[in-house]
């Protein structure tokens, strides 16, 4: 028994050594795959080009993504993610119409862009917020403002659209917030689907990158448990953590 208990110690160090190698190499290809795919993004993002006529508002999308010089497909896959096209949607945290404005964002480039003056008195309301034409026009120049200050990197733009450019900023690239990791990848994929670009060749596609990775993380752990039931074992054999 004690010589079996010995053999499982040993040959999981060995697997666990195994495991973890493979878990750093499939993380850096997982990584590079997503630069991959980010940079070509990247790239097309100051494409001018319109989304098709079957899309939800595409003729006010086309038209303010025109005005700030944005591929109209990027302001497109945004919105899918924001709300599915949903003009009245409304967050918890506040967001309000397709592209999820908050009051305060509202607020801050309404004054500088002036587009609802001359349109009611005071401040802006829910209608407002919740008007088509206007929650596009806003959240494109919002949008626009971001991706000039990352310097055309629509990636970090897009993150410090969910996140806020102070998350951006004090991590230095996209935080490591899983809503938004999870949004950004969202609004990536979307728009390669409605580009029609193809994503750049790999092995395995996104998804199944990120899943190879979970499930040797997975396999990981359980190697983990696996010794240490071998080493309570040892220790209930031996009364002691000297097997020798």
């Amino acid at each position: 028994m004690r010589r079996r208990l010995l053999m499982a110690w040993r040959v999981g160090l060995i697997v666990l050594m195994l495991e973890f190698a493979i878990y750093t190499l499939v993380g850096y290809l997982n990584l590079g795959n997503h630069s991959l795919v980010w940079e070509k993004f990247n790239e097309k993002a100051y494409t001018i080009a319109d989304v098709d006529s079957k899309i939800p508002y595409a003729q006010n999308i086309n038209r303010h993504a025109r005005q700030v010089g944005i591929n109209a497909q990027v302001i497109a896959s945004l919105i899918q993610a924001e709300s599915s096209f949903q003009p009245r949607a409304q967050s918890t945290a506040g967001a309000y119409g397709l592209m999820q404005i908050t009051p305060g964002t509202w607020r801050q480039i309404n004054q500088e862009s002036k587009v609802c003056v001359g349109r009611h008195p005071g401040e802006c309301s829910l209608e407002c917020y919740y008007n088509e034409d206007l929650n596009i026009s806003i959240g494109t120049l919002y949008l626009s403002q971001l991706l000039k200050k990352y310097k055309g990197n629509m990636v970090l733009a897009l993150a410090a659209y969910n996140a806020g450019p102070g998350a951006v900023d004090k991590y230095g690239g996209i935080p490591p917030y899983e809503e938004t990791i999870t949004y950004t990848k969202r609004v990536i994929d979307n728009w390669y689907e409605l580009s029609g670009y193809p994503l750049p060749k790999s092995i395995f596609s996104l998804t199944q990158w990120e899943d190879l990775h979970k499930l040797i993380g997975c396999c990981f752990i359980a190697t983990i448990l696996g010794l240490l039931w071998v080493a309570r074992g040892l220790y209930r054999y031996h009364h002691s953590w000297r097997w020798g």
